[in-house]
């Protein structure tokens, strides 16, 4: 058995926490950790390392590698191999080809094992139920279904997808039909009926799915028959489609199976209420106070919010940006998204912490003539050699331990020690240890932009 995990996706839905730059299943959630943090360590709890496979964006290569490096309970040993699995698509096509793409990194061998497809964004509870589902649904894709994973709606959702249940076959349903994201009164007419919500979650034989590309989606078949390095290259011309609405919706082998777990993809802001909440009159995920409000939700991650006099109303805080919203309005968040950005407003792509393959760092002030920073080093990775035009910075360590090469010298600067790098001069940093590096950087000069950087050496 394989497992896909699919890690692209362009954050939108749960802006401004998640961003086109940063997609909501890098960001951290639950215990600190992210939604592909959870996914990873769940379906190893199933599947051989070896045999997960992870496909990507091209342009989230580092989100996905320095994820896995700081999963928890999870061996180096088992990171590494997990990094040789990735795939990167060199451009974003929706599902169908990256799970294509998936199947072709292999040996053709393989086309005759069962694969799974797992989005990286969910949250499942409990890891048994989970399980048991697998087991279930391994079963009836050997068998010559392509299975799809439905939940018993908790209540009328337009923001899912929706599937009809027909007669039982092998411990499943035969689908009768998809409906993608009704309206509610088409909802509330099929709540009798014997009708899930669509998890997204797919099982079926390698080959069997390859067939039915054939018969359903030719255009795209097309690209299949070429070798998976020929497929890379021609990656640009492959049509954009769904699983969804490219097979499953035309297939006369689809099956269902009933997925008892608790799930959600936390595809809007109403969703991660939902999720959180337990009965709760008002609910917060961070600091809040509630003074004469009812049924209200707030994110912060720093800030204290304070609601007062407020009804039904969702507020969520970045460090840039905040979001205020009447209740029923989420699923509109990416039309805001939209037009934010014909705005030109740059908050939808990045926020005021910006992640890189050796880290991150975070504008904590910026004005005229200077800019604070505060950056952070993995253990172990290093900032390229480079030099500044014009700024100086200087540099204090406040956690950890940097090893920085400043022109032809070389020192090991600690916490609570700084040192000064005059503009014009080549420089570099390294984390030498084991923990974390941080550093508060004070930018001063004529033009602080980002592109005021001359590299000498890659990442």
């Amino acid at each position: 058995m394989k497992a896909i995990i699919l890690a692209g996706g362009k954050g939108t839905r749960l802006w401004p926490l998640s961003r086109e730059n940063y997609p909501k299943q890098f960001v951290e959630f639950i215990n600190g950790e992210s939604l592909f943090q959870l996914t990873l360590k769940r379906t190893l709890s199933y599947f051989d390392k070896k045999d997960i496979i992870i496909v990507t964006s091209l342009s989230y290569k580092f989100h996905t590698v320095n994820q896995i490096e700081s999963t928890k309970g999870i061996s180096v040993r088992v990171k590494k191999i997990l990094e040789k699995n990735i795939i990167l698509e060199p451009y974003p096509k929706s599902t169908l080809p990256a799970v294509m793409l998936a199947i072709k990194s292999l040996p053709e061998k393989c086309r005759d094992e069962v694969f799974f497809v797992f989005p990286s964004d969910h949250i499942i509870e409990p890891p048994g139920k989970f399980k048991q589902s697998l087991n279930k649904a391994g079963r009836i894709a050997e068998s010559g279904y392509i299975v799809v994973f439905g939940v018993r709606p908790a209540r009328p959702n337009v923001g899912y997808g929706h599937i009809l249940a027909g007669e039982k076959v092998l411990g499943g349903f035969k689908v009768k039909k998809f409906v993608e994201k009704p309206s509610l009164s088409r909802i509330k007419s099929m709540m009798n009926k014997h009708v899930y919500w669509n998890a997204g979650i797919f099982a079926f034989k390698g080959s069997l799915f390859l067939e039915e590309l054939r018969s359903y989606a030719p255009r795209i078949f097309h690209y299949s028959r070429l070798s998976y390095k020929s497929l890379m290259k021609s990656f640009s011309s492959v049509p954009s489609d769904s699983i969804d609405y490219a097979i499953m919706q035309k297939t006369k082998r689809a099956c269902l199976v009933e997925f008892k777990a608790r799930w959600s993809d936390l595809g809007s802001w109403e969703s991660v209420w939902e999720y959180f909440s337990r009965g709760e009159n008002n609910l917060s995920i961070g600091k809040a106070e509630f003074f004469n409000s009812e049924g209200c939700f707030s994110f912060s991650k720093d800030k204290l919010i304070s609601l007062l006099g407020m009804r039904d109303m969702l507020i969520v805080e970045s460090s840039d940006s905040i979001l205020v919203m009447k209740k029923g309005h989420s699923n509109k968040v990416k039309e805001l998204t939209q037009y934010l950005k014909k705005k030109n407003i740059s908050h939808i792509e990045d926020s005021l912490t910006v992640y890189r393959p050796w880290g991150y760092y975070t504008i904590l002030n910026e004005n005229n003539g200077y800019k604070v920073k505060e950056i952070g080093i993995y253990p172990k990775k290093f900032v390229s050699l480079q030099k500044h035009k014009y700024r100086s910075e200087h540099w204090n360590i406040v956690k950890g331990k940097a090893e920085i090469t400043l022109g032809n010298k070389r020192f090991v600067v600690s916490k609570n020690e700084s040192i000064f790098v005059p503009k014009g001069i080549k420089h570099k940093v390294y984390n030498p240890t084991n923990k974390m590096a941080v550093i508060i950087e004070v930018q001063i000069g004529s033009y602080l932009g980002e592109d005021d950087i001359r590299r000498y050496t890659a990442y």
